[in-house]
């Protein structure tokens, strides 16, 4: 090939670089008793990790009413925001707070299963200004951020570890910065869905029903500094909690 036909092919596609890995960004916490026993195979399993993990899997576990749900999220986050997300989700719910945020600011996301971690790495991987920690992110540090998020976190947790979590959300914001839940509540009293859902809950997901019979608010830190809003969706079934610090 001559120098003008070289000059004149195309270039192969850049490969996306990876997710930020920063030293330090696993801080060997001990995993909780309760995560090992009632979640051990689906968030420390890497076949499970990565089945549970699916978009298809997500969308069948929220009865297809997750585009609304990360919509309600997405909704506040702004470009250039500091983002804290606690937990990792499944589907594509970093990816939708990833592009809103156009790689502008920083998107920390802290979770305690490196294999949960690994399994949900590629979804984020075009994005440089995302940093994926492995940690007990009931754990303080130093960092602020405009957002702190959960998706889905509590209700997989004991009531004291939701307190524990509100703690951290809380501590975690700069002035004006806010905190985003969203979660199972409890459903209106006809929902074809309560009873069901209920059930599977007492089985597979012990501390979710605490939802349905105490306010999010509740675990939060007793303070005049939050600003409380509240959003439900699917006859109750979902909830979307906005605390913003002022």
């Amino acid at each position: 090939m001559t120098e003008q036909e070289k000059s004149n092919s195309f270039s192969a596609q850049p490969v996306p670089p990876p997710a930020v890995k920063e030293n330090g960004t696993k801080e060997n916490h001990a995993v909780p008793e309760y995560l090992k026993s009632v979640y051990g195979r689906r968030y420390f399993h890497p076949f499970f990790s990565k089945l549970f993990d699916d978009e298809w899997t997500a969308a069948a576990g929220s009865f297809f009413y997750g585009r609304k749900l990360i919509k309600s999220v997405v909704s506040e986050i702004m470009e250039g925001n500091d983002v804290l997300q606690l937990g990792v989700a499944s589907g594509n719910f970093e990816r939708e707070i990833a592009l809103k945020m156009n790689s502008k600011g920083h998107y920390d996301i802290e979770d305690i299963s490196p294999q949960h971690i690994e399994a949900f790495k590629p979804r984020v991987s075009a994005w440089l200004n995302i940093a994926v920690r492995e940690r007990d992110f009931t754990i303080p540090n130093e960092r602020r951020y405009d957002a702190v998020i959960g998706y889905f976190v509590l209700h997989e947790v004991p009531d004291i570890r939701k307190h524990a979590i509100l703690k951290r959300a809380f501590n975690a914001l700069k002035p004006n910065g806010k905190m985003i839940f969203v979660d199972y509540a409890q459903p209106k009293k006809f929902h074809p869905l309560k009873y069901p859902v209920k059930m599977f809950n007492r089985l597979y997901e012990p501390f979710a029903e605490s939802l349905w019979y105490n306010e999010i608010e509740s675990f939060a830190p007793k303070t005049d500094k939050l600003i409380w809003d509240k959003k439900l969706f699917f006859g109750n079934l979902y909830q979307c909690v906005i605390a913003q610090r002022c």
